[in-house]
């Protein structure tokens, strides 16, 4: 049976029934914490949310309206209820009265507006607006208020930033009324003035919604779509492509272009896969039944598994039901009803009130695979026990379980009952909204037909087929099958064996392109049978009797072959049963002593952990306490070398120990540094050499005004390098305040610390005083200062070059040590 494979078909047809509607939003704000999409871009937000709940709408077969569809979807994903209908005027950022309106704190958010001013008073009127304009149905109240907010918006002079927002939102206002012609003039009026204003983005926009607002198969709407998707082609909007797209798929199902529908949904695949939109599973469902449709179970079976794999979430998996009902209901169609009937139990598990949209087509079709089992009393047991714990509200769920019923009471040979069940799914439904009549309604009429053909009603039957075709658009390869199988039994029975042989043969003709062997013995026993006729129904009636009692003698054996088969299956599955119940335990055991020992190893790893972060603590501290101590005892040679410079009278004497001093402090600075710092083997060379610069300015009592010019890179060095170029930096320094000035002379000191590349660092020190005396080879001198700074150079393994510009230039290129 084909049972409920999805059909694209869509409206704006309104059943309320609002307790389904309130148990549906409360399972589905049971996930809402946070943005669960997956999507920090609110285009594909928005995108989301157009196609899960245009699906949703779709499925529900009138049991839920768009408006619901959008504001579940939204709650499922925990997005915005407002981020559908505001993007002409609104990026998706909120402020504390939209933020209400979100959560639908509605009265909390009014009370807000009186203190809003400027730009957030006038986008709290439109989301106002946006709120009950796209309220859960279509009551007056609610649009009363909307237009309320509106008319309080467009009567402002300074609203030009949201003039087209408004304007649209008024449009879908006009169209919930039910007055679709004022709301299709204003579509033309927004789309003109967008135009006019190059406002080309806005106009798309304006297409696109004037087209959703027409009732589903109007000629306009597939001519609104192509304008609109052209223009979001041009402007690379591919989130805004693809939803245009999906709804010219609509218009493609509702003109039968199923060949075009299939194209489209292959581009629109490869459009999402462009902007990496990863929830096809939609796309992948409607593949999956249009591939049905042509008769491929093989790539219907395809496409319903990539459906399945491309739920990724908790929150996708909430349709997870609907999927598998499809994959039951392909094995089902391929003849495999143990494997449709395990998907059918595994898409209704878990039943709640709440989920009942997503499972009750499962358990409907899980109750007929078990009639088709021969389990008619699990079926009807299964069947009373749903309705007791989840009682059919809807008219689709009233009629369907109706027509499943029936199907149990015919196959327990209960007629009567089989027919009032019938009669209830008949009346419900002739006035069912043709918009919602999907597969299922065609394949319910022929199966009753077949009920009727069988208690010899057969003009009923007749009828019954009738009307079944009349109740779809067009039906599928396997429903054509059926169809004329149908007809094939009623001709039989009426005798009528030509048109007989005709349905067999248009029957077999849409089941299988070549006939089998099986097909071929029953084709050729329906051609003896119309030959011999009545001659030989004395032969015929006497050969049926030998043959029945043929049939209940091996059938008294099959019984009893039956019995001890089932006997010697049950010792069989005992004994397996007790194995693996011994082999359990055993692993167990052994799973037990594995936990165990893995338990002592993770103790042993933690302590051992433990024991090495506080080693390394320890050593840290170590670390720190012999810089402290470093530190402390060139402080003391430092004390005891000014105390000696106190008692010196040779000039060149204490300028020597004055020297020593700043090397130490130079030294001493660095120990220092990494005393207090977390990092004990690193310098941050800007701070360093900021201080170095002014204790040596400081330690000079100069006439000179000399300024010094640093830029210093942010680079740490370690400790084994720092220390020599805080000595050559002092040397550089010290040489150049002492010698490079005339006395009073101004002048400036440049200090530059860079990476010249990945790998070497330049140190370069530059003074525009009188420069050094003329002698050939610059480097080749009995200076101390240089000979210090040479050594200090090698020591770093880097290259020292002096030179004379405008003052003495000390370059410096080495090594970078990566800490």
């Amino acid at each position: 049976m084909n049972y409920t494979l999805f059909q694209p078909f869509y409206t704006k047809y309104i059943i309320r029934k609002k307790t389904f509607l309130l148990l549906l939003f409360c399972s589905l704000n049971f996930y809402a914490q946070y943005n669960k999409s997956g999507y920090t871009d609110i285009a594909k937000q928005r995108l989301l949310i157009h196609i899960t709940s245009d699906y949703l709408h779709t499925i529900s077969q009138g049991q839920i309206d768009k408006d619901s569809a959008v504001r579940a979807s939204c709650r499922l994903y925990n997005l915005s209820i407002l981020i559908p209908n505001n993007e002409s005027y609104s990026d998706g950022t909120s402020i504390p009265a939209i933020k209400l309106l979100e959560q639908d704190k509605v009265n909390q958010a009014k009370n807000l507006l009186p203190k809003l001013k400027g730009e957030n008073h006038f986008l709290t009127l439109l989301e106002l607006s946006n709120y009950f304009i796209f309220k859960s149905g279509a009551q007056k109240k609610d649009l009363d208020e909307a237009e309320k907010y509106l008319e309080e918006i467009l009567q402002q002079k300074k609203w030009d930033k949201w003039k087209i927002g408004a304007l649209m939102l008024k449009a879908n206002l006009l169209n919930q009324r039910g007055n679709s012609d004022a709301s299709q003039k204003l579509y033309t009026e927004i789309e003109k003035q967008c135009k006019q204003s190059g406002n080309n983005l806005d106009q798309a926009r304006a297409l696109l919604e004037a087209g959703k607002t027409l009732q589903y198969g109007d000629p306009e709407r597939l001519i609104y779509f192509q304008k609109a998707l052209s223009i979001f082609q041009n402007l690379k909007e591919k989130e805004k492509e693809i939803e245009t797209l999906s709804q010219i798929n609509i218009e493609y199902f509702i003109a039968r272009r199923y060949d075009d529908s299939q194209k489209l949904i292959y581009k629109i695949l490869q459009l999402q896969k462009e902007i990496k939109y990863y929830h096809n599973q939609y796309a992948f469902d409607v593949l999956s039944y249009l591939s049905y449709r042509k008769g491929d179970l093989v790539k219907a079976l395809y496409y319903s598994n990539k459906s399945i794999e491309s739920m990724h979430s908790k929150e996708d998996s909430i349709f997870k039901g609907l999927f598998f009902l499809r994959r039951g209901q392909l094995y089902q169609h391929n003849g495999k009803s143990q494997e449709a009937l395990f998907w059918y139990t595994k898409a209704s598990e878990n039943k709640t009130q709440e989920t009942k949209l997503y499972w009750y087509k499962a358990f409907l079709s899980k109750a007929w695979v078990l009639n088709k089992l021969h389990r008619s009393n699990e079926a009807l047991t299964l069947l009373k026990k749903t309705e007791s714990e989840f009682p059919p509200i809807t008219d689709f769920e009233k009629m369907h379980f109706a027509f499943i019923l029936g199907e149990t009471y015919a196959s327990l040979k209960k007629m009567d009952l089989a027919e009032k069940n019938y009669s209830i799914f008949q009346n419900i439904a002739k006035n069912y909204p043709l918009e919602f009549v999907h597969d299922e309604f065609p394949a319910a009429f022929f199966q009753i037909s077949s009920f009727y053909q069988q208690i010899g009603k057969t003009d009923k039957a007749r009828q019954l087929l009738k009307n079944g075709v009349s109740h779809t658009f067009e039906i599928g390869v396997a429903e054509k099958s059926e169809y004329y199988y149908n007809l094939f039994r009623i001709d039989s029975t009426e005798r009528k064996y030509n048109d007989a042989i005709k349905n067999l043969l248009l029957s077999q003709k849409y089941k299988d392109s070549s006939f089998n062997d099986e097909q071929k013995k029953k084709f050729a026993e329906l051609l003896i049978k119309y030959e011999t006729d009545k001659k030989d129904k004395n032969i015929k009636l006497l050969h049926t009797q030998n043959q029945l009692q043929l049939v209940q003698s091996r059938e008294t054996e099959r019984e009893k072959n039956i019995l001890l088969i089932g006997a010697l299956l049950l010792i069989v599955i005992v004994c397996l049963l007790l194995y693996s119940y011994i082999i359990k335990q055993k692993i167990n055991r052994k799973l037990k002593a594995n936990q165990f020992e893995l338990d002592q190893k993770n103790t042993f790893l933690e302590n051992l952990n433990n024991e090495q972060q506080k080693l390394l603590k320890e050593k840290e501290w170590l670390i720190k306490e012999v810089h402290h101590r470093v530190k402390n005892n060139l402080q003391m040679v430092t004390s005891l070398l000014n105390s000696q410079s106190a008692y010196l009278k040779d000039s060149d004497a204490k300028m020597a120990v004055k020297d020593s001093l700043r090397r130490m402090q130079a030294v001493s600075m660095i120990h220092q540094k990494l005393y207090h710092d977390d990092n004990i083997s690193a310098i941050a060379m800007p701070q360093y050499i900021d201080e170095l610069v002014h204790y040596l300015h400081e330690s000079f009592d100069s006439e000179n005004q000399i300024v010094f010019k640093k830029n210093i890179e942010a680079i740490n060095l370690h400790v084994s390098q720092a220390i020599p170029l805080g000595l050559i930096i002092t040397e550089s320094v010290v040489n150049a305040i002492k010698y490079a000035f005339l006395e009073k002379q101004n002048g400036v000191i440049e200090i530059s610390l860079y990476h010249e590349d990945k790998e070497n660092i330049v140190l370069k020190i530059a003074d525009n005083g009188i420069g050094l005396p003329d002698f050939t080879n610059k480097t080749d001198t009995n200076s101390l200062g240089l000979n210090l700074i040479k050594g200090l150079s090698k020591q770093l393994k880097g290259s020292f070059s002096i030179e004379n510009n405008n003052g003495v230039n000390i370059i410096i290129k080495f090594i970078y040590l990566n800490n």
